[in-house]
């Protein structure tokens, strides 16, 4: 049986559940609609025993007291009791309702990937009989490798959909489908802590600048801090209405940044729990998020296709820059703070100067959304992940691709480079980690001025 066919028929099953999903979804609705009656119905009760408690309505007996021939059938501890069982079965309502509403989200992701995949398979023959006949002439020009495969990490029961490098690259952490975060020794790959809190997907993870914390987003509306050294769980973030997409502390440390589906991006102190901000909600719907270096400005990708610059302290939008010609699903910022890329849907990379606030350098070469950007330290190379399942290193400079990491993953999530530039990490929905060691160390070799766009860069339409 063909890949194709596989694909097509996982494809009808996942769209099943989600028209099952979506019956009991609105099951639940009728029921809560039934509920509304019935408390409109103990509202009238309530009001007609107000009524015969007044002494001055008729059917007061001569002692002013109520008559019990007027009164109604049942006392008001009926009505509370009835009332209390109705609460309490409308929660059970609504938490299965949010239950549901997360699954089917879920499904409809899992649609969304499997569609682009099954439309992209006539691509990816093309490209493997291309590949297949290239000449060894041709093969022996490639570049060295820049990166080479360290080991492999297992031990998740999910896709993993986040990684992350401690400041000293000493450590990864690791956020997955299983509900659980994974810390990780970098030297040995070995696990040092499972962290269990999360009620649903880890979706992302971010260390604070000094190590002392990491931060986790979850699918379950929260966001958490844990302590590294420990493990220990340190301080629950709640405010979020929907699921939470990411999480990224400041340069400094001082400002703990979360981005949710329910379109609010939440600027918390990360001592006290406490909310600051809010950036202004958008039309559009947020996707990604990044600090730049020096924490002045932010960067913010949504399905309106723009880069939104945000200025950090007032949160006051600054300018959108706009190319793409689909969803956003990551930024980056180049380490110089000069730069900043982005990728999505449209499957596209772009490089925007910040100082020009245009296009400098547009990046095709996936078949499929763009997950994931990461800049190596010096800038020198920007390193792209899909759901094609390729990862890709690209010389920032030139636009050209030196590396296509090799991977028998379907789709690749989530990437990170440790700062002190010696390791990289790809993980997607295998469940597994791949850890690569760099090979080279190259001088940086910023965007130069002079360079030609591989493709002539778009105009600016805002």
């Amino acid at each position: 049986m063909s890949a194709w066919v596989i694909t097509a028929a996982v494809l009808a099953v996942l769209m099943t559940l989600v028209i099952r999903g979506r019956s009991a979804d609105t099951l639940l609705w009728t029921r809560l609609d039934e509920q509304t009656g019935e408390l409109a119905a103990i509202r009238v009760e309530f009001q007609d025993l107000l009524v015969l408690s007044k002494p001055s309505q008729t059917g007061n007996n001569e002692n002013g007291g109520i008559d019990p021939n007027s009164a109604p059938a049942y006392a008001p501890e009926k009505l509370f009791e009835r009332l209390q069982l109705l609460a309490d079965e409308r929660q059970l309502i609504i938490a299965e309702f949010k239950r549901l509403s997360g699954h089917v989200d879920q499904l409809n992701y899992r649609v969304e990937h499997l569609a682009d995949r099954i439309g992209n398979l006539p691509q990816k023959r093309a490209r493997d009989a291309a590949t297949s006949r290239q000449s060894p002439a041709v093969e022996n020009k490639q570049r060295p490798a820049v990166f080479s495969v360290a080991r492999t990490l297992a031990g998740h029961k999910g896709g993993v959909f986040t990684v992350a490098f401690s400041p000293r690259g000493d450590r990864l952490a690791t956020g997955s489908d299983d509900n659980t975060i994974k810390l990780w020794d970098t030297a040995t790959g070995r696990v040092l802590y499972t962290l269990t809190g999360h009620v649903d997907s880890v979706s992302d993870v971010s260390f604070a600048p000094d190590g002392n914390s990491l931060a986790s987003s979850s699918w379950d509306r929260t966001v958490k801090l844990w302590h590294p050294q420990t493990g220990a769980q340190m301080r629950t973030f709640l405010g979020h209405r929907d699921r939470v997409a990411q999480v990224q502390f400041s340069p400094d440390g001082l400002i703990l940044a979360s981005l949710g589906a329910d379109n609010q991006v939440n600027l918390w102190d990360p001592f006290s729990g406490v909310l600051i901000a809010q950036l202004p909600a958008a039309t559009h719907r947020f996707r990604a998020l990044a600090f730049a270096p020096d924490g002045d400005m932010i960067a913010s990708g949504g399905l309106d296709s723009a880069i939104r610059l945000w200025r950090t302290h007032n949160r006051r939008e600054l300018s959108a820059l706009k190319g793409h010609t689909d969803a956003v699903n990551t930024v980056a910022f180049s380490p110089d703070g000069r730069y900043v890329a982005s990728a999505g849907k449209d499957r596209e990379i772009r490089i925007w100067s910040l100082a020009k606030r245009r296009v400098e350098r547009s990046i095709p070469g996936h078949t499929a959304p763009v997950r994931d950007l990461a800049y190596t330290p010096n800038g020198r190379y920007l390193i792209s992940c899909s759901e094609d399942g390729q990862a890709r290193v690209w010389d920032v400079a030139t636009g050209e691709v030196v590396q296509k990491l090799d991977s028998d993953a379907e789709s690749i999530a989530s990437i990170a480079v440790s700062s002190d530039g010696r390791w990289l990490a790809t993980a997607g929905e295998e469940k597994r980690i791949t850890l690569w060691k760099f090979n080279v160390l190259p001088t940086a070799a910023p965007l130069a001025r002079h360079d030609k766009p591989s493709i002539t860069p778009r105009k600016n339409s805002g």
